[in-house]
């Protein structure tokens, strides 16, 4: 299988390891994973227009018929964990499928991902998931900028001085890491 991601910030270079033991990274793949901020979606679906489009945005809804505009062959699929995430209990979240879907979210479990189609008995649609990564996502994103702010003020502070409460705090603002800035703004669009 080939692929091209296109997008080479934290979380594009992450799923090319990711993905290259078991797929052909080049840019002249057929399928192309659009790893970008959302703002930059509309230049890259265009580019790629009639080709297997994959959205692996934060955010689902915009992305999925920005992609749709130009081509078909569209799956929406969100992965749940990032570079600072356990290598278990990873999901992907599927929003959108056509009928060459089923190679993209294979691809996904044999990096172990658990493929997330239904919530209630029904598919979930972009808006679904946005809705619910509104609230959880984005709540997130936010006591996550406050957590790594007070992680921050105490940097002078030893860590064998450290309640364990604080060091729990400290590896959520860690956590964080995961979410690059294109992510970030991904996620700030959902609002």
């Amino acid at each position: 299988m080939k692929i091209s991601i296109v997008g080479r910030g934290v979380f594009g270079t992450f799923l090319a390891q990711e993905l290259s033991a078991h797929a052909q990274i080049t840019d002249d793949a057929d399928i192309v994973i659009i790893a970008v901020p959302f703002s930059a979606f509309e230049d890259v679906a265009q580019k790629h227009a009639g080709k297997h489009l994959v959205n692996v945005c934060s955010v689902q809804r915009k992305p999925n018929e920005i992609c749709l505009k130009h081509s078909k062959r569209v799956t929406g699929i969100h992965p749940m964990f990032g570079p600072q995430s356990p290598v278990t209990n990873r999901t992907c979240v599927v929003t959108h499928t056509c009928a060459e879907s089923a190679a993209v979210t294979d691809l996904f479990r044999k990096i172990g991902c658990e493929i997330v189609t239904h919530h209630q008995g029904k598919p979930i649609s972009g808006a679904d998931h946005d809705a619910m990564m509104r609230k959880t996502h984005l709540p997130v994103l936010m006591f996550g900028e406050l957590a790594a702010l007070i992680v921050e003020q105490a940097g002078d502070v030893p860590d064998n001085c450290l309640p364990t409460s604080f060091k729990r705090l400290k590896a959520l603002a860690e956590q964080m890491k995961d979410m690059s800035p294109g992510t970030v703004e991904s996620i700030r669009s959902n609002l």
